[in-house]
């Protein structure tokens, strides 16, 4: 397992800095978890396609340890909800609801898409501190000729809403979308552009089709990321555990073979 990885939450203007949180995802074949306690952030990363399940619950583990805390302290579980691998977000979600609910604490869904977008967000606004509003795209490989894609825009306080919604679509219906309404016009005006995740690098005719600013073709969800996402998210939020789903975008999940 790869050592630890530390990393100074992002200052939030919304007083969580008390919360303690735990994250976990498997939506990829990406397994990622992290802590956020006491303002830091404590996580792991390692790329595991068909391990989640073996590797999971060690990794949890291996954060509280870092931590030198227990579960019993925890405020809030968050999971990486999707779009993603049926079976890993199935995964995650099963995960979250087990530990919740032996805890009895709340559980918050946290979109992939939007993990995604938050670690381009997060270096942008590290390379230019001060820099513009900008748009990011985000793109999963959805396999089937298909992609789960989204937009959002870095706002003030470097976090990424969501504009418009999720989808799952063809490379070609999305390209024909762009070919109408250009994929860096936001609120009228034209913004940078990034995009980032795995439906570019599949299908490169997308990554040709606007003057992305940044590309990154390989990234994955990292937990680091996700947790900024989480602390932002108000309380009304927030899930009882039964009541956590995943979230697919497909409506034919049940005739998919998992992937």
């Amino acid at each position: 397992m790869p050592p630890p990885r530390h990393y100074f939450a992002p200052s939030l203007s919304i007083g969580c800095d008390y919360l303690n949180i735990l994250f976990i995802d498997s939506a990829t074949e990406a397994c990622t978890v992290g802590l956020w306690f006491e303002g830091e952030i404590i996580s792991r990363f390692e790329l595991a396609p068909r391990a989640h399940t073996r590797l999971l619950l060690p990794m949890v583990q291996a954060v509280f340890d870092e931590a030198g805390i227990n579960l019993s302290q925890l405020d809030l579980i968050a999971f990486g909800r999707g779009p993603g691998s049926f079976t890993g977000v199935r995964i995650a979600t099963a995960c979250a609801q087990g530990i919740a609910l032996g805890l009895d604490i709340p559980v918050l869904g946290v979109s992939t898409l939007a993990t995604l977008a938050q670690a381009q967000a997060s270096a942008q606004r590290l390379a230019q501190p001060s820099g513009a509003n900008l748009i990011i795209h985000a793109a999963i490989d959805a396999r089937m000729g298909e992609v789960y894609h989204a937009a959002f825009e870095l706002n003030a306080d470097s976090i990424v809403p969501l504009i418009g919604a999720e989808r799952v679509l063809t490379p070609a219906a999305l390209l024909a979308e762009w070919a109408q309404h250009p994929p860096g016009l936001a609120n009228n005006q034209t913004a940078p552009l990034m995009a980032t995740g795995s439906g570019f690098g599949r299908y490169p005719e997308l990554i040709q089709a606007a003057p992305w600013q940044n590309v990154c073709a390989d990234a994955l969800p990292d937990a680091r990321f996700a947790l900024a996402l989480a602390a932002a998210a108000p309380q009304a939020a927030w899930q009882d555990p039964a009541d956590a789903v995943p979230v697919y975008l497909r409506d034919n999940v049940a005739q998919v073979k998992a992937s």
